[in-house]
């Protein structure tokens, strides 16, 4: 039979009122009696009544969080940036794979709500707010964004500085002496344009001249990002003028250019410089290790789980809809470091 609240009580003479303060961290008691109920509660391994308490104080300790795959490291890192907040907090994450399909995030997200968590927090595959205003009609939902929202949200919000992951990229191989550089470019998404819109940018500011023949589009060919990197470069080495720099959409793109141009008899990066993104240290440490921008998802995790933290806790100010953070370049070999 499970330890009850009741029986620590009796076991020490206390009153129930008596445990379950020292339980939830209330200070109005002595350190010496806070001392025996918690050594009582460890020798017992009493497990406490979530749902008791979930229907004494309205919450449920819990935090959703929706994520479009289980498989990519900066999703991984996103997850392990909230749940290290969270946990601080005495919080409990529920991790849902949406598989970037629209119709089983909406079942997730209801899933999340009837469970009644605390906060959702959302990598959304939606492209309108339609079906969150929906969920949001019959009661307010605590939820946060990451990486994306659709447009006109009026909701909390954590992301990357996205037009700056091209630009630094960019910024970083001129400053290295690159002169024709090459941008393998993502999906036709917001951050998609974003990233690439970085990588015009440096060009103009840095008095280059913009050459569209050198922005090869890799999607819709259903293949891996290496594979997809490997054509594009392979491409490129068949014209009369080859870039001397390169930039890619993800470190997995970047690590199939590099071996396109290996394969080519390419010195790198005495020839040709190459910068991915995402700073994935099992590809970025492979063969000629690569320069990436670090997309920095553990931090945009922490700041996500806080602001989930401050929605769902009474008490606390939820103020502040929007934090974006700034990627960071890590240098390595592909750049000449």
């Amino acid at each position: 039979m499970p330890v009850r609240l009741k029986d620590i009580a009796d076991d020490l003479n206390l009153s129930k009122m008596t445990i379950s303060k020292v339980l939830s961290g209330q200070t109005d008691i002595s350190a010496e009696t806070k001392a025996r109920v918690l050594q009582r509660v460890k020798e017992l391994k009493y497990i406490p009544n979530i749902n008791a308490n979930s229907l004494r104080t309205g919450q449920t300790m819990t935090v959703g969080l929706i994520l479009p795959s289980l498989r990519e490291v900066h999703l991984s890192e996103i997850a392990e940036g909230v749940a290290e907040v969270i946990r601080a907090d005495g919080y409990v994450l529920l991790v849902g794979n949406n598989g970037n399909d629209p119709e089983l995030e909406q079942r997730q997200l209801e899933m999340f709500l009837s469970r009644q968590v605390d906060a959702v927090i959302l990598i959304s595959t939606q492209e309108t707010n339609e079906f969150l205003e929906q969920m949001n009609a019959p009661r307010k939902t605590n939820l946060v964004f990451v990486n994306r929202k659709p447009p006109g949200s009026s909701e909390h919000f954590v992301g990357l500085h996205e037009e700056e992951v091209g630009r630094i990229a960019c910024e970083h191989l001129i400053s290295c002496g690159c002169k024709r550089i090459a941008y393998l470019r993502g999906p036709r998404t917001a951050i998609g344009d974003l990233r690439a819109r970085g990588y015009r940018r440096a060009i103009s500011d840095r008095g280059l001249t913009f050459q569209p023949n050198l922005v090869i589009d890799t999607m819709g060919t259903g293949e891996t990002e290496y594979r997809r990197g490997f054509r594009a470069m392979a491409k490129l080495l068949e014209r009369r003028s080859r870039p001397d720099g390169v930039i890619a959409y993800t470190d997995s793109m970047a690590a199939g250019a590099m071996d396109a141009g290996l394969r080519a008899g390419v010195k790198i990066p005495a020839e040709m410089l190459f910068a991915g993104c995402g700073n994935d240290t099992l590809l970025c440490d492979m063969r000629v290790p690569l320069t990436s921008v670090d997309l920095c998802s553990h931090e945009i995790g922490q700041r996500a789980g806080r602001m989930a933290l401050r929605l769902s806790t009474p008490g606390k100010s939820a103020a502040g809809r929007g934090s974006l953070v700034k990627p960071k370049l890590v240098r390595r070999l592909s750049t000449g470091l």
